[in-house]
This record gives structure tokens, C-alpha cells and sequence, in this order.
């Protein structure tokens, strides 16, 4: 527990940072990651920053979602497109719902980068047995790499919705993490809920890849969300009554990181599917 909320607690700050420079940035009118940001209020009346990249050189590209049928006769968001060739057509754009649409360099090379250090690095702890100094190292890289990932996601959305996900996931995972301890059922011990477990997230695994190759409607990938986001919720179930049930028998620093990993591992995946269903 003690690594594992050490790490989430590096997740936390390094995403709320990100946050925390987008504000100030929207303050003092200036850029973050080459971002600037518009504030509207949502309907809590709360701050909710609107990041957007432009450029000062025209025409300038604008974008605005629009809803279309597909082939298959669901409803899809798609994007259409308008240029301003000077700052009077920009300003009309917007007041139409137009946002610039000019493509943020230096945010995907961040976005990109802490991606593969974070996958890589949680390959480097899933297929080898590194102990526990170069454990936590190469677990330290992926809470670093994973939280300004994290941030930007929560920009990208109202971050207040942001908030509230990690609220909820925090949430779960402590009644969770009370029943699994408690044994009130051993659902460790249970081979029909684990395989029951794995072919659910088999499904999931399929179901978010070919998003990557056919369109899918707003409703259909919220329902996949709030799917996983049970799914999740249940391994935590699974992994937290299985670490109860074999703390004496592995009660090492080594097992230790690799328990922290399978439940970091539920937790960071619960918030993500919290998220997609919120936004």
C-alpha cells in the first residue's frame, strides 16, 4: 500500500501540475506547451479552461463538430472545416461555434514521448523480474510519464469533470479495496469469475481496437465505457481479495512492487474508462 499510493500520489501531482500552468497560463494571458486558453464557465459555475493552438499567420483553419449518419445508419461526430483569412472571420467563426484547428507540435511530442516511455516502461515490469530498486525505478518513469498524459486529458475535457472521475475512482477503490480484504467472498479463489473476468477483457481489448477502424457512434463507445469501468471495478475485487489472500506467503519488497503494479494497473484503467463514459 505503501508504494502503491506513493505512485498514485506521483500520478496526482504531476498531472494537477499541468493544470496548475494551464491556469496560471489563462491568467496571465499567455502559452502552455504553445497552448493558450479561453475560460467559460460550465454549469456548476466552475472554471473550465478551453486550450487552443493558433497561429498568426492567415488563412487560419477553423473546426466544428457536426453530427452525420454513417454507413451503418448511426449518428457519428465528424469535423467540418472553414478558412479566415483575417482576424474580423475569426472572431465571426468562433461566435458560430468554430474552434482553431491548427496542429500543436510540441503537445504531440510530449503526448507521443510520455506514451512510449510509459508503455515501455510497464513492459519493462510486466515480462521481467527487475527486483525491487529497478522495479520501482522503471514504475517511478511510468507514474512521471503517465500523470501529464493524464493532465492533458483533463484539459481536454472540463477538467472540474476531470476531478470528479479521480474522485470516483478513489471512491471505488476503497470500498473495493474494503470487501477484498474483508473476504466476504473469495473471489480469488473463484475460477469461473476470473476466467469470466478475462474473456470480459478480451472483449473490451477488441471492442476499443476497432474503434481504431470503424466509426462508432457517441452512445455505443459510452456504453463499451461504463462496461469497462464495471470490469475494472471487479478486477479490483479479484486482485485486492487475491494480494489478502497471499500477503503471508509473499510478504517481500519484490512481491510487493509487483502487487502494487496489478493494482495500479486496475486503478489507472478505471479512471480512463470513468473518463471516456463522462466525455
Amino acid at each position: 500500500m505503501v508504494i502503491l499510493t506513493s505512485q498514485l500520489f506521483i500520478v496526482y501531482i504531476t498531472g494537477y501540475y499541468c493544470i496548475l500552468k494551464a491556469r496560471q497560463a489563462y491568467k496571465n494571458n499567455s502559452t502552455f506547451l504553445d497552448m493558450r486558453f479561453k475560460g467559460s464557465v460550465n454549469m456548476k459555475g466552475k472554471l473550465d479552461l478551453i486550450p487552443y493552438f493558433h497561429k498568426d499567420t492567415f488563412p487560419k483553419r477553423m473546426s466544428i463538430g457536426v453530427m452525420k449518419k454513417n454507413k451503418w445508419g448511426a449518428d457519428v461526430k465528424s469535423l467540418e472545416y472553414k478558412y479566415a483569412n483575417n482576424q474580423d472571420e475569426v472572431i465571426e467563426l468562433l461566435r458560430e461555434g468554430y474552434k482553431h484547428d491548427e496542429t500543436n507540435n510540441k503537445l504531440i511530442t510530449i503526448f507521443a514521448f510520455n506514451s512510449v516511455v510509459s508503455i515501455g516502461a510497464l513492459a519493462f515490469i510486466s515480462f521481467f523480474d527487475l527486483g525491487i530498486l529497478l522495479g520501482m525505478t522503471f514504475f517511478t518513469l511510468t507514474s512521471l510519464s503517465l500523470g501529464p498524459i493524464l493532465g492533458i486529458i483533463f484539459l481536454e475535457m472540463d477538467e472540474n469533470d476531470g476531478f470528479a472521475a479521480l474522485k470516483i475512482t478513489i471512491s471505488i477503490t476503497l470500498i473495493t479495496g474494503f470487501i477484498g480484504y474483508s473476504d466476504f467472498i473469495s473471489f480469488s479463489e473463484s475460477k469461473a469469475f476470473g476466467v469470466v473476468l478475462m474473456l470480459c477483457l478480451l472483449g473490451l481489448i477488441i471492442f476499443n481496437l476497432s474503434r481504431s477502424f470503424m466509426e462508432m457512434s457517441r452512445s455505443t463507445v459510452r456504453v463499451g465505457a461504463i462496461f469497462g469501468s464495471i470490469l475494472f471495478t471487479l478486477f479490483l475485487l479479484y486482485d485486492f481479495n487475491y494480494i489478502a489472500k497471499q500477503e503471508n506467503a509473499l510478504n517481500n519488497w519484490t512481491s510487493a512492487v509487483e502487487m502494487a503494479y496489478i493494482l495500479y494497473l486496475d486503478i489507472i484503467n478505471l479512471l480512463l474508462e470513468i473518463l471516456e463514459a463522462m466525455d
